[in-house]
């Protein structure tokens, strides 16, 4: 099959992709801000703080400077937004919002740049449903709401493969060399925001495949200096303090490990240590693969799975089975087999995959217009392909982290799966606003996101309440000690206070996110354990369920997680 140039027509193609690209900004910004900070975005938040301060180097540096930088100017928009609203009397989102803004409209941007890649492989059809399955996917939406690094990363490989494709595309020197500069510049803005440089490599890997397949007749050689020149200066525009000694330290510290404190996964009811190191030994290899079945809905993952087959087995030769192989397939591969998975993970393959849902549309349509099928049943086709995840994303809002198909229980099994990415840290505002009335003067708060929860303690004014995190082995329970027990949160290093509390006749409240029951805050009395619960909380003998999980995985552990209605059928807190 030979490489040929799709016929387009540039105005409607320009119209399309501005339409689904407001449905996704619409879906993704409504309701931005409900959730708390995450640990991971307290972090970025305070690195923010910094960056005002003049600080840059030796902050956050594990993460390069771009989503920082970016959050920075959202954040220092909604000031300016706060004071003209309070004048005015206009809504005013709040600061959670606010920082994650920037991850919105990339994730959002994302629509077009998929749109616009796609459109250079197969035809109209199968470029609207690739991009539409990005836009209305609740595991897209749920991933671009979180002011993490994955977002940009994302937005700007797919447009940097669309930028070369074009390159590979052009007929006069001039415009391929314009082209290779806007994918080398957005390769670069890409490794400013995470330091995934694999991407490139798979990049040229698929057009690698494409010239065995004979569907790529302009050598890279001739351009690569210029190429990685645009590239490298790029970075280090948007990414100085890259080569300063505090960075390579912050980076080298990150690689081996020195800053975690904790370890564990509570994946389908049983505790996993999530390590990189571990490869096999951690998280079972399948994550990835149940992940993608149990969080997509029915409609596209048919789809996906159908154009898998016919880009894997049938349309080997052409240039979207190229792509599909090189950054769908090959990426789950070395992710399954790394020991360390989470979630957000899988957002760089997410496109690749929709892209091979969109090529089976485009064949399906293909096929239909060659049998004549009536435009009756094609148009029933579409709409069931398109009602079916939209009315499936309205009964979910705004808790898309929780979202399951049919395949995976529905909401009978919120929260089983995936618990540490889907409720993690949802409700520290809520456990904070339930705290600093009612806590004595220098009181004392153990819980497994101390970063965050000082962030909310300090919202509050109560300066005086010393947070600890519970994860740490020195701690040693005191009464009058507060103890937020998250399920989300489940360590091997917290996992002595959930068998020791458990059974504990000891006076306590609970925060519910949603569907589910998210935090547990105790108010420590000594006298209510039992002698085994003593000598667990003492730092002395350590409960079965610990030197289990240590020694291998325990068979069953149980979560805490209380559905409260069958459905999240539109309710909020």
């Amino acid at each position: 099959m030979r490489f040929q140039h799709p016929s387009t027509n540039w105005h409607r193609d320009a119209a399309i992709a501005l339409l689904l690209t407001l449905l996704a900004l619409f879906v993704r910004v409504d309701r931005l801000g409900f959730n708390s900070l995450s640990e991971d975005e307290t972090a970025k938040w305070l690195a923010v703080q910094e960056y005002r301060q003049g600080h840059f180097v030796g902050v956050n540096s594990e993460h390069p400077m771009l989503p920082k930088v970016l959050e920075w100017t959202s954040l220092t928009v909604g000031e300016h937004w706060a004071r003209l609203s309070s004048a005015h009397g206009w809504p005013a989102p709040n600061p959670e919002a606010w920082l994650r803004l920037p991850n919105v409209v990339l994730g959002s941007l994302t629509v077009a740049a998929l749109f616009l890649l796609c459109r250079q492989l197969m035809g109209f059809a199968g470029a609207f449903a690739a991009s539409f399955f990005w836009a209305i996917s609740p595991l897209a939406i749920a991933l671009n709401r979180l002011a993490k690094e994955e977002t940009p990363l994302t937005f700007f490989t797919v447009l940097a493969c669309y930028f070369y494709c074009r390159a590979k595309r052009a007929n006069a020197n001039l415009k391929t060399r314009r082209w290779y500069d806007l994918s080398a510049m957005s390769f670069a803005l890409a490794f400013a925001s995470q330091y995934m440089i694999h991407l490139f490599g798979l990049n040229q890997l698929a057009w690698y495949l494409a010239g065995r397949n004979g569907l790529d007749h302009k050598p890279f050689a001739k351009t690569c200096k210029r190429f990685f020149v645009v590239m490298f200066v790029t970075f280090l525009v948007v990414n100085p303090v890259f080569f300063s000694p505090a960075n390579f330290n912050s980076v080298l510290h990150w690689l081996h490990h020195d800053g975690i404190r904790h370890s564990g996964y509570a994946f389908e009811g049983r505790l996993y240590v999530n390590l990189p190191g571990r490869l096999l030994a951690g998280l079972p290899w399948y994550y990835y693969v149940r992940l993608l079945f149990v969080k997509t809905p029915i409609p596209i993952l048919a789809s996906i799975l159908a154009g898998s087959v016919l880009l894997l087995l049938r349309n080997r030769r052409s240039l979207a089975s190229c792509f599909f192989l090189s950054f769908g397939v090959l990426q789950i591969v070395p992710l399954s087999l790394c020991g360390a998975k989470w979630i957000r993970y899988s957002l760089p393959m997410l496109p690749f995959l929709y892209l091979a849902g969109g090529y089976a549309v485009q064949e399906a349509w293909n096929w239909m217009q060659q049998r004549r099928v009536s435009m009756a049943v094609a148009g029933a086709t579409a709409v069931a392909l398109v009602a079916w995840p939209v009315a499936e994303l309205y009964m979910w809002s705004p808790y898309y982290p929780f979202y399951l198909n049919s395949l995976g229980g529905g909401a009978r099994n919120i929260t089983h799966y995936f618990t540490p990415d889907e409720v993690s840290e949802f409700d520290t505002r809520e456990v904070a606003q339930q705290v600093c009335p009612t806590a004595p003067q220098g009181a004392r708060l153990a819980t497994a996101r101390p970063m965050s929860m000082h962030y909310y303690i300090e919202q509050c004014g109560r300066n005086d309440i010393q947070v600890l995190p519970l994860y740490d082995s020195q701690y040693v329970p005191s009464a009058g000690d507060l103890i937020i027990l998250e399920p989300s949160r489940r360590f091997f290093e917290t996992q002595r206070f959930f068998d020791a509390l458990a059974t504990a006749r000891m006076s306590h409240s609970e925060v519910h996110v949603g569907p589910v029951l998210a935090s547990t805050i105790y108010h420590f009395e000594p006298s209510t354990l039992d002698q085994d619960g003593q000598e667990v909380l003492a730092g002395g003998a350590r409960p079965k369920t610990y030197l289990a999980a240590h020694a291998a995985a325990p068979k069953r552990m149980t979560t805490d997680i209380l559905v409260l209605w069958p459905f999240p059928l539109r309710r909020t807190r």
